[in-house]
């Protein structure tokens, strides 16, 4: 028996486009719109923490949830209360083992195999959303239930080598020395504040100049659950800041945005992103990633510098010091390389306490 929260509505729009082809029982809301209601729900409030949800989540439940429908149009999937978790084990097979996925959904294909990691928040995504249908009573049972994700194998931190950082620096200047003045004092603005205050790539990018207290010298940046914070810039971060803003950005640009193009466009995401993989490859930095590792750079000497783990955490914008413990992993683990030299159990036996060794390499390459 169909409950009456799960009957079509005049106000329940029908499904469109590629989804049209979902078998629907007569009174009973398809798959597609039981995602539109999820989506227009987490609009209001998260069905996880009961907050509101930030733009950028809401496009990202939005794209997991439009890869469940692509596949489950694919594979002509039954009616919404007939799903078992077998249905959503071949997604998972599907996500873990398919390289060219996506393929005319209407988005980019992809030309490899999803990470752990991806595999687990589109899981977790979906997981999500049919334990609010379960919540709405929209079905009776979860095909959900009990299904177990795969670990997300995050990734080591990797931040940027101080070598690394200061050839970026370099080559700041180095624009400026050949008369690229503007682009030169803007960027080592942009890479001096990453360094000095790890902001996400997306909080830097939206930095205004109406949250920026020179008094307090600090910036108010919105962070990741749509929560404000207030994020320090002192030293020499502060003073490559001023620099752009006092000279360098045009004063006649009324845009409330911090960091310009040369004709005096706000920059976005994407922008400052593409800025950052250029200024690498001007600076001879071959390794991967881009501007989180400078926030990996900044938490990481953050905490070899003595810094306290929950302040840190502060700063950083996370809400559990989870995050803040792989830093701390990862300065732990340099600690333990750097000690192992001057404890080797070998070199005080057979050198005694105060032998003098040379640092020499191991006389071969890969």
């Amino acid at each position: 028996m169909v409950t009456e929260t799960a009957t079509r509505t005049r106000n329940t729009p029908e499904p469109a486009g590629r989804y049209r082809n979902f078998p629907v029982p007569t009174g009973a809301l398809s798959l597609p719109e039981l995602v539109a209601r999820f989506m227009d729900s987490c609009r209001h409030v998260s069905p996880r923490s009961g907050r509101r949800l930030s733009p950028k989540t809401l496009k990202y439940y939005q794209m997991c949830l439009d890869g469940l429908l692509y596949f489950a149009s694919l594979r002509s999937w039954p009616e919404p209360a007939a799903l078992t978790r077998d249905h959503l084990r071949d997604f998972m097979d599907y996500l873990d083992t398919e390289t060219h996925r996506w393929d005319g959904d209407g988005r980019r294909c992809t030309f490899k195999k999803a990470s752990p990691g991806t595999v687990h928040h589109y899981m977790k995504v979906a997981k999500t959303f049919f334990t609010w249908c379960l919540d709405e009573e929209y079905l009776q049972d979860s095909p959900a239930l009990r299904l177990r994700l795969p670990n997300p194998q995050y990734k080591d931190v990797e931040p940027y080598t101080d070598a690394e950082v200061g050839a970026m620096l370099a080559a700041c200047e180095g624009d400026i020395q050949r008369g690229n003045r503007y682009l030169g004092t803007r960027n080592k603005a942009i890479v001096s504040v990453f360094i000095d205050t790890g902001l996400r790539l997306t909080e830097l990018a939206e930095m205004k100049l109406s949250e920026l207290d020179p008094q307090l010298q600090q910036v108010r940046v919105l962070g990741k659950g749509n929560k404000w914070r207030a994020v320090p810039i002192n030293g020499q971060a502060k003073k490559a800041l001023r620099l752009y803003l006092t000279q360098y950005r045009p004063s006649q640009v009324k845009d409330d945005a911090v960091w310009l193009t040369d004709d005096g466009t706000p920059m976005s995401f994407h922008s400052v992103r593409i800025m950052i993989d250029r200024l690498k490859v001007r600076a001879g930095v071959k390794s991967g990633g881009s501007a989180h590792r400078f926030r990996h750079y900044f938490a990481t000497r953050y905490l070899e510098n003595g810094g306290d783990m929950n302040v840190l955490r502060l700063l950083l914008g996370h809400a559990t010091l989870y995050m803040v413990l792989r830093y701390t992993k990862f300065v732990d683990g340099r600690r333990a390389l750097a000690e192992s030299k001057s404890y080797s159990p070998l070199d005080r036996l057979t050198r005694g306490d105060n032998h003098n060794r040379r640092d020499e390499n191991w006389g071969w390459r890969r």
